[in-house]
């Protein structure tokens, strides 16, 4: 038997590769290309980022001209696409419906490079997120302005309505946190594809598969619907104590890196206070929020993660719930390039090994002794 090295379950602690993407640390940190998210957050925009995490650097005026050109030229989808999706049932969860219409989109774009493939998975993503939805509730399609930044376009396209410029900053800045989290479960997931030489459509269909799952990006959806359930700031408490005493999970809580707080939720909060205050609206989400928050710390010291705080952002900026995790993914595509990238670039096919714990030694009976 060849020798093995045994690590934890789930990965944890352990480093499989290296990567100059980004980086999230247990102290709360978390970079991008060695900037930091509240630098980026501050100070970027989506685009900039989005430059970033795909090319190593920030872009000067000129590069930054021609990528911006070159992303919103292919955010136009083609009806044929648009075809695929109506095909599919009504009642399809967002995220099937967006891997079904990427996977698709790799027949379409085949004649195409990879980069110029890279591109346009990544431009029409937001279209796809916005106007699959659009199909499944019945409203007309809207294609993308041309004039509109990555974010307006996709709150235009969702909603119908060319959105303030407040908002869209703070959209904008959500879009940036979810963009890229070193090796998380649908990044790695594109790593082990894009190893197998796979196309960009294969390794994002495979990252859209894992973005489903409610331990990763499905949260956002489930913290909201929680926050609608509790409702009332004064009754956070009793939530809490019974979540925990029954099991049930409180969700939006702990992270598998950050073990005192994540530094995109802190964020979010502040954006969170200040958008409803923007709007004149009632800050009772947001007293929600804080006091579920305190009461998990205070209780079980597990702080806060991004898609506690994020999820009431969406919800401010009216958009549908189910929209949530469709939008992670059209912003997280472009780490996912990125990580595709990097796997291609010094490349060795990912293939662990597993222990087996199985009998052995059986002999076949026939079936009639069986």
């Amino acid at each position: 038997m060849s020798e093995q090295i045994r690590v934890p379950k789930g990965l944890s602690g352990v480093s499989i590769t290296e990567t100059k993407i980004a980086k999230s640390d247990v102290d709360g940190s978390l970079i991008y290309r060695g900037y930091t998210i509240e630098d980026l957050a501050e100070n970027a925009s989506f685009e900039e980022t989005a430059y970033l995490v795909l090319y190593g650097a920030l872009p000067n005026r000129t590069q930054l001209g021609r990528f911006n050109s070159e992303l919103r030229s292919r955010m136009k989808v083609d009806p044929k696409l648009y075809q695929v999706i109506r095909d599919l049932p009504k009642d399809a969860h967002p995220i099937d419906v967006l891997r079904t219409a990427v996977s698709s989109l790799g027949s379409l774009d085949s004649k195409m490079g990879p980069p110029e493939q890279q591109l346009s998975v990544a431009g029409k993503m937001a279209t796809l997120v916005a106007n699959s939805y659009r199909i499944g509730t019945g409203k007309n399609l809207i294609e993308p302005d041309s004039r509109l930044t990555f974010a307006e376009n996709l709150l235009y396209m969702i909603s119908g309505k060319k959105p303030e410029k407040s908002d869209a900053w703070t959209f904008e800045r959500e879009l940036i946190f979810y963009m890229e989290h070193d090796l998380n479960a649908s990044s790695f997931t594109v790593r082990v594809v894009a190893s197998t030489l796979a196309d960009i459509y294969s390794a994002v269909t495979a990252g859209l598969a894992a973005l489903k799952g409610p331990l990763h990006g499905g949260a956002n959806e489930g913290a909201m619907q929680m926050l609608l359930e509790v409702k009332d700031p004064n009754t956070a408490a009793r939530y809490v104590a019974d979540a925990l005493a029954g099991g049930k999970k409180v969700i939006g809580f702990g992270h598998r890196i950050y073990k005192q707080f994540d530094p995109r939720a802190r964020l979010s909060k502040q954006y969170l206070k200040q958008l409803l205050a923007e709007k004149k609206m009632d800050d009772r989400l947001f007293r929600l929020c804080d006091a579920l928050e305190r009461e998990m710390w205070e209780r079980k010291k597990i702080p806060a993660n991004l898609d506690f705080y994020a999820a009431p952002v969406f919800f401010t900026l009216g958009i549908p719930i189910p929209l949530y995790t469709p939008i992670f993914a059209a912003s997280r595509v472009f780490g996912w390039v990125a990580h595709y990238n990097e796997q291609v670039l010094d490349n060795k096919l990912i293939r662990p090994e597993a222990t087996y714990v199985g009998p052995k030694d059986l002999k076949y009976r026939p079936l009639a002794e069986r």
